[in-house]
């Protein structure tokens, strides 16, 4: 059975921006194998700026070529890379002060081992054979490391970048979606019954939350597969970045027999459009266990990740509304 000790978030979003008049020449050096600064006054500035940061007066682009070699002033060594770096090995951070620029660059320095790594250390500008004009189009190595390229230049200038934000963040889960979790891998659902109310929470979070009463592992119960509809949405994916979804599916509440609060966010795909309805009674049919994937499951939201292999239709009457109107969301 897995381990359900922590759930791992990913907040990500997508979006482009113009490059302007000075950023846009400095991506595009990038992409055709120049390290570009700008004049300001008697000092060179890289990665070049639109205006003196000592005076704020907007600066004419004067770009001037820099490096490829410079000098590490300061580093921080990266031993356990994310997928949003740059190496998906150990590599190092460093403040570069590129030669013929007065500013240091921040950028990532592929070294052999950390050991490599110290002040005052000697390194060459590399480009990567793939070149979309972005800062991650170039990186440093240790001069004794580098070696000779042919960059071909690229067509036309770079107006638009692109950026992927991301945040990663992890949290604890609590004990009990830990035990709904465990339920769910042995192919069971557990909820909770109140005992101020009797009422039958699932997931539950703990606590009764009409009476504020916390529940226990005492007061855990296992609920049947069987259940009705309460409500759904027909969805009709829209083309967006990252988009999987090419066909109308339908998204559920399904309000399991003995409980109070239906399971949200169920995905039926082998129940059609024209047959869906509010009150028709449904059967969970789960995965094997080897196939039954827990993502998006975490202490605030519920449902049954992809658990569940489909709902299917049990036969049996509709339950008229009136009967679930209490649950209905």
């Amino acid at each position: 059975m897995p381990k359900f000790e922590t759930t791992h978030y990913t907040l990500e979003y997508p979006y482009q921006r113009t490059t302007g008049p000075v950023t846009g020449p400095f991506l595009t050096g990038l992409r055709d194998g120049k390290l570009l600064g700008i004049r300001s006054g008697s000092r060179v500035l890289c990665p070049p700026l639109e205006f003196d940061p000592d005076t704020f007066e907007e600066l004419e682009p004067d770009f001037v070529e820099v490096g490829p070699f410079g000098t590490v002033g300061s580093w921080t060594w990266i031993a356990e890379p994310t997928r949003k770096h740059p190496f998906q090995e150990p590599f190092a951070f460093a403040t570069i002060a590129l030669d013929g620029a007065d500013t240091p660059i921040v950028h990532a320095v592929k070294a052999s081992s950390v050991d490599v790594m110290k002040r005052g250390m000697r390194v060459k500008a590399m480009y990567r054979e793939e070149r979309v004009g972005a800062i991650t189009d170039v990186y440093f190595v240790p001069e004794a490391e580098a070696y000779e390229q042919k960059i071909a230049k690229g067509k036309g200038e770079v107006g638009i970048s692109q950026h992927l934000i991301s945040l990663d963040f992890e949290e604890s889960f609590a004990p009990t979606r830990k035990r709904y979790l465990e339920g769910l891998a042995r192919g069971v659902f557990i909820g909770q019954k109140s005992p101020a109310t009797g009422k039958v929470y699932i997931p539950s979070k703990g606590y009764d939350p009409i009476e504020r009463v916390p529940m226990s592992e005492a007061d855990d119960v296992e609920l049947p597969y069987t259940g009705t509809i309460t409500s759904y949405t027909i969805i009709t994916p829209v083309a967006y970045y990252g988009q999987k979804e090419t066909e109308p599916y339908i998204r559920a509440s399904v309000l399991l027999d003995g409980a109070d609060t239906p399971l949200g966010q169920q995905d039926l795909r082998t129940i059609s459009t024209d047959e869906i309805r509010a009150g028709m009674r449904v059967k969970a049919i789960f995965k094997p266990e080897a196939e039954r994937d827990f993502e998006g499951i975490d202490n605030r939201w519920g449902g049954t990740g992809g658990v569940i292999d489909r709902w299917e239709p049990t036969g049996e009457p509709d339950v008229p509304f009136e009967v679930f109107s209490q649950h209905a969301y």
